[in-house]
């Protein structure tokens, strides 16, 4: 099985960007079976700023994903097969919060995510990497895997960022600061 996709928590992913600069703390996936929907929160929005390169980099990276709300971006080829996708930016306690839904056909196209279908048991199934830090209420931990029943909707986080090295903390900043500053 492949980890979970980067792109949950490296907002330009989504579109095909490997230089994203944008990056979410914490990122909530819910997949609706039903519905055959994947509904993606990112929160708390932020960049590792260490010179004013970086600075005009994540700007024009934020212009970027702010025109894909009223044109067609060019989504990653992970989402290629999916049917429908929806992307948002809302406004949700003064923090910017991009949400993403994604329609997909049969389960197997979630494989390309990380997220794994077990027809027989009706499960779904992602790995557990202890660096991620996914924590879920709906599935249960079976050795390396967390694990999902098929027939019904769960969700997850992941908060990849929580032991970020301390050299870093220096430079991370919020990109609301960052956009603020700039009059955006």
């Amino acid at each position: 099985m492949e980890e979970i996709k980067i792109l949950f928590f490296i907002l330009a992913s989504f579109f095909g960007r490997e230089d994203g600069r944008i990056a979410a703390e914490k990122t909530t996936v819910t997949i609706n079976p039903e519905k055959k929907t994947i509904e993606i929160i990112q929160e708390d929005l932020f960049a590792v700023i260490q010179s004013q390169e970086d600075s005009i980099t994540v700007l024009r990276q934020w212009e970027e994903l702010i025109s894909y709300q009223e044109n067609t971006p060019k989504w990653s080829k992970e989402l290629a097969t999916l049917p429908s996708k929806k992307f948002d930016l809302k406004s949700i306690k003064n923090e910017i919060q991009p949400h993403l839904i994604l329609n997909y056909s049969q389960e197997e196209d979630l494989r390309p995510l990380g997220i794994w279908y077990n027809k027989e048991k009706n499960q779904f199934t992602i790995n557990n990497i202890l660096k991620d830090y996914i924590k879920t209420d709906d599935g249960k931990l079976e050795g390396n895997y967390w694990v999902f029943e098929g027939n019904r909707t769960f969700s997850f986080t992941i908060e990849p960022f929580l032991d970020t090295h301390s050299s870093y903390e220096n430079y991370k900043m919020p990109l609301k600061d960052i956009i603020d500053d700039q009059g955006l």
